[in-house]
């Protein structure tokens, strides 16, 4: 009986494809669509009733759809964009305008567009000299932007490869680094290294602006804004751009899952299967490479080819099994750090949030923008510490969204969907006893109460996805948002451990396509778009291989 739709019912036999990809986010998603494109027989496996991943819009309730995880795009990589053509398969992102913005003192609002002049006007309404250290600031970030970017979209150095190619990408970057001022090498390196608190205090002095800043230095990790490495996690957020602006963020569209269905679409185009509803239990290994996957209900599917998108430490230490690697690459993978602080309020209102403090043009504004209620960096150390201390966040800070603002399909009857990304709560399930969920998010609408009054009553439906939950759901152990925690000894070359930073595996066939590799977490899809290329790259060095191991052909005449 021959394949239906990519697949042979059950009893039939089991299909084969040339690459299999474990899971439906969008880095998995990537990375079947240029295997697709490439021409090359591709089964996309998801274990949900829909793909995404953590980049997904879900009916939450009857009519009302949210960006239930990832809530902004910015890092997704234009070359992506591109080569994929995601715009004409539906994806179209709304820049943030302002894009960013907090709250002073008194509880007037400061907006911080990427229109320099404004933002300079914003700041010095508060502190001249916190206005004139701007520039100095952007500086800095500009050019350590400069350097990293182009390290995105290809993989990390092979340190300790004599492989020529491998030598040569170390020349390659260390001709870069040596293009560049001592003075602006320097600055960099501190700036990877030191804290996000530290960084602020050198240059401003308003508690309200630094807190603001601060926060997105610690999204998404288990630190506190005076942990070293954290300075690092801020110039991560600032790599992106939408409309070609350098470090802007938008909205999308549908929701933050219509990247991940344009990615879906491109790939199909170029005839990838993609099933959900599809939960691999485990990856096949026989005599040391991959034969393909085994689904729950106990059908296999054959490929010579397998990249997982699933958590790298699931991946290693339960699809596969550490028995079919080297020691010291399973005993790296227990030690892997993946503990997340990060709490996703999911919320629809009756109506959106009223800002009292501002004048109506203002108050429109702050609806489309990211607006940061933290009211000092000492405010965020002390609700890490809670965090550490195995509970949630007396004072946690949040950020806040309202994405009907400027696409107001997401609803079918009018309401407002607002989504408020916070910090900090514990990793583990010990520290949400019965009640803390809610009385967190209490806590998280009382804060944005401060500052628009009606929002408590206007309260129809919410969720709160702490760290267990996003592992129930989506499968990021620990509720790590970035597939496992972004301290420099897990990023570049150590993502998730040196032997596997390089997308491919000790398993012959295997390879590891998630945001648990470089470049690590975000809406990028830049971990799928690398490990495809490694993918195909390696199966072009094969050929060659097999071409040179072929006989040659002697001519030979009858007898």
């Amino acid at each position: 009986m021959s394949a239906v739709n990519g697949h042979t019912p059950n009893g039939a036999g089991a299909a084969s494809y040339d690459a299999i990809v474990v899971g439906g986010g969008h880095n998995a998603l990537t990375a079947a669509a240029y295997l697709a494109k490439a021409g090359l027989r591709v089964c996309v496996l998801e274990r949900r009733h829909l793909l995404g991943g953590a980049c997904v819009t879900e009916e939450l309730w009857p009519g009302q759809r949210v960006s239930r995880a990832s809530y902004v795009v910015s890092m997704l990589q234009p070359k992506i964009v591109a080569d994929l053509e995601l715009t004409r398969h539906g994806y179209h992102p709304i820049p943030l305008d302002p894009e960013f913005a907090t709250f002073a003192s008194d509880g007037s609002p400061i907006l911080l567009p990427n229109d320099k002049r404004i933002t300079y006007e914003q700041v010095a309404r508060v502190s001249k000299k916190d206005a004139d250290a701007l520039e100095p600031f952007d500086r800095l970030f500009d050019k350590a932007a400069d350097f990293l970017k182009p390290l995105m979209m290809r993989p990390p150095p092979a340190l300790g490869s004599k492989r020529p190619t491998d030598v040569f990408e170390l020349l390659r970057e260390a001709g870069r680094a040596a293009g560049m001022s001592r003075r602006d090498l320097a600055e960099i390196f501190r700036l990877m290294t030191m804290s996000v608190g530290d960084l602020l205090d050198d240059y401003f002095e308003t508690d309200e602006l630094k807190g603001a800043y601060a926060s997105s230095g610690v999204v998404g990790v288990w630190a506190g804004p005076y942990t070293p490495g954290t300075a690092y996690n801020l110039l991560h957020h600032a790599l992106g751009e939408v409309g070609g602006v350098q470090g802007a963020w938008g909205h999308v569209k549908g929701g933050m899952g219509a990247i991940s269905e344009a990615i879906a679409s491109s790939a199909r185009a170029g005839g990838a299967t993609i099933r959900t509803d599809a939960d691999v239990t485990s990856i096949d290994v026989d005599g040391g490479r991959v034969t393909g996957v085994t689904l729950a209900g106990g059908e296999q599917i054959h490929a010579p080819l397998v990249l997982s998108g699933a958590h790298p430490k699931h991946t290693i230490l339960g699809l596969v099994g550490a028995e079919h690697f080297p020691q010291n690459v399973a005993d790296d993978m227990r030690r892997y750090r993946t503990r997340g602080a990060s709490v996703k309020i999911n919320a629809v209102l009756s109506e959106p949030p009223r800002y009292v403090n501002a004048a109506p043009e203002v108050a429109e504004q702050l609806l489309h923008a990211s607006v940061a209620i933290c009211p000092s960096v000492p405010y965020l150390e002390q609700a890490w510490q809670d965090a550490q201390r195995g509970k949630p966040a007396e004072g946690p800070y949040i950020e806040v969204e309202v994405p009907t603002a400027v696409d107001p399909t997401l609803t079918d009857d009018g309401t407002t969907v607002v989504t408020m990304f916070t910090q900090f709560g514990p990793w583990n399930e010990e520290g949400w006893p019965e009640g803390a969920r809610e009385e967190y998010a209490q806590k998280c609408f009382a804060m944005l109460a401060e500052h628009a009054p009606n929002v408590p009553d206007a309260i129809l439906h919410y969720e709160v996805l702490a760290p267990p939950d996003l592992e129930r759901i989506f499968g990021l152990e620990g509720g790590s948002i970035f597939q496992g925690e972004q301290g420099l000894d897990q990023m570049a070359f150590m993502r998730p451990t040196p032997e596997l930073s390089r997308y491919g595996t000790p398993v012959d066939g295997l390879y590891l396509c998630g945001a648990g590799t470089h470049p690590g977490g975000g809406v990028i899809a830049a971990s799928g778009h690398n490990a495809a290329q490694v993918v195909l790259r390696d199966a072009r060095r094969e050929r060659a291989k097999a071409r040179i191991r072929r006989p040659r052909q002697t001519s030979s005449s009858a007898s």
